[in-house]
């Protein structure tokens, strides 16, 4: 086995992000991605809830999916507490241009204070609806398992189509983690929603966490309940990073000019192997007291019981011409440990003339 370290520039790691469309509906028991409703409750229901339902009905209300239960007053307070509450603790992709998170009620209009500047003249920005975020009282929450949308569900990639009332509803992110009805896209694209509120925000999305939730408790609060034929369908994109390894690996001149194949020795006279230092006991074979360097001597084909023996070195006559070569078809990759990573084979074997250099270029993609 013949080794060569490379060096730093003979190294080139490139990562690039790749994209997946998935497309799945609720009837997809396989997918992981499923529908539960969460409830504000009361505040006497929040503490001490009990999970059995005693005291009030609502107190246990939960859906139980896959042997799994998802109640739906714990459930609102965990999603409220990490997308919606606090804006300098909050999750989720936050713009401060068109909009950014409100309190847990939500308000028409946020007021954000520069606190870099002076104290004494501190600037604010008016920042208004549609592009707020606000949760109600009820909501609806779709989880997509991280296995589906990898590091992230991509930006403007995401449509929910849901059959559950009269006609189709379809909405779609735009991009900033909020979710729209495209039937009202050109409303809320100049946000300026009708006086029935058409053309605002129904919902939002987190995409680190492949989250969904449905905050409008009008029209859409049935959005993404449904069941069977009367269910929803979600298409989003994943994202991953892939890494393109690049190694060029070079043969100099006058190297790796040299075979360990036995089948160039006289009479295969290479085949002749020792035991490690105990040449009688045939208990050391392939143990960690075995030190004999089978790589460049071979294995024994019979039974050697003798001290005195000869190491093949005579090679027939094929392998002593002045023009005799090696052949590379197959270069290893192995880390310090001298761990095989990564086999490359070439697409035809490549003489390796020992007056001239090879380079070879290794490549391929890891995640």
């Amino acid at each position: 086995m013949l080794f060569k370290n490379l060096e730093s520039d003979d190294i080139l790691i490139s990562p690039f992000k790749v994209n997946k469309t998935f497309t799945v509906t609720n009837t997809d028991s396989g997918s992981g991605i499923y529908s539960i409703p969460i409830t504000k409750g009361s505040d006497s229901e929040l503490y001490g809830f009990n999970t059995n339902g005693e005291g009030t009905i609502s107190a246990a209300s939960s859906k139980t999916i896959s042997a799994s239960v998802f109640y739906e007053i714990p459930d609102y307070y965990s999603i409220n507490t990490m997308y919606y509450m606090d804006i300098t603790t909050m999750r989720g992709r936050i713009d401060y241009i068109n909009g950014v998170p409100t309190g847990r009620s939500g308000i028409i209009k946020y007021t954000k204070t520069n606190h870099l500047q002076s104290t004494s003249k501190p600037s604010s920005m008016i920042l208004r609806r549609p592009y707020t975020r606000q949760l109600h009282d009820s909501a609806t929450v779709i989880s997509v398992p991280q296995q589906l949308f990898g590091e992230r569900i991509s930006f403007k990639s995401v449509q929910l189509v849901d059959d559950s009332t009269e006609s189709t509803i379809i909405l779609q992110d735009d991009g900033y983690g909020n979710l729209y009805d495209v039937a009202f896209s050109s409303s809320y694209a100049s946000k300026t929603p009708d006086s029935n509120n058409s053309g605002s925000v129904v919902g939002n999305v987190f995409y680190d966490d492949g989250i969904l939730v449905v905050t409008d408790t009008g029209s859409y609060s049935q959005v993404g309940r449904g069941q069977g034929s009367d269910g929803f369908s979600l298409k989003f994109d994943s994202t991953q990073t892939i890494y393109e390894r690049e190694y060029v690996c070079k043969v100099d001149e006058n190297r790796y000019n040299h075979t360990t194949n036995r089948s160039l020795k006289v009479g295969y006279s290479g085949s002749i192997s020792f035991h490690g230092t105990n040449y009688m006991n045939d208990n050391l074979v392939n143990t960690t007291r075995d030190t004999t360097s089978y790589e460049l001597i071979g294995y024994s084909t019979s039974s050697f019981k003798n001290k005195q023996y000869e190491l093949g070195t005579e090679l027939i006559g094929e392998a002593t011409h002045s023009d005799f070569a090696t052949y590379v078809t197959s270069i290893g990759l192995y880390n310090d440990n001298n761990e095989l990573l990564a086999i490359a084979k070439t697409a035809r074997p490549i003489k390796n003339d020992k007056e001239m250099s090879l380079s070879f270029v290794v490549r391929f993609d890891t995640n």
